[in-house]
């Protein structure tokens, strides 16, 4: 499976999922010159290695909106704007009450979360 070189924003359809691809030549990582679109193809080339691990566990999302130099954060809930298609799994926290954390089932949510600045 290969990013769209071309466009900078690109709605990937993997099966019977679309996953909204957003900002695609945003650099990550300047000094080596990788964007967004890089890291992207570089999660989905080692999906098939990663996404067993990750299957069916509650993700807390480190996320990197600007690159690797700009300002992160942790996010547990899954946002409101999710495909209709995430799974999410919901955690009961003594703070917070309950949390829908998302789950990266297939490279199709992987990606989503990806896009989303999670490195």
């Amino acid at each position: 499976m290969r990013i769209p070189s071309r466009a900078d924003d690109v709605a990937l359809r993997l099966g019977r999922r679309t996953v909204e691809l957003t900002n695609l030549g945003k650099l990550f990582f300047p000094e080596a010159g990788y964007t967004k679109r890089d890291l992207l193809q570089y999660y989905a080339d080692v999906s098939s290695a990663l996404v067993p691990h990750l299957r069916d566990r509650a993700m807390v999302m480190k996320r990197y909106p600007n690159g690797i130099h700009g300002k992160c954060f942790f996010m547990k809930r899954t946002p409101p704007s999710h495909p209709e298609w995430l799974e999410t799994c919901e955690i009961s926290h003594k703070s917070a009450g309950r949390i829908a954390f998302p789950m990266v089932q297939d490279l199709a949510s992987l990606l989503w979360v990806v896009n989303l600045g999670c490195i």
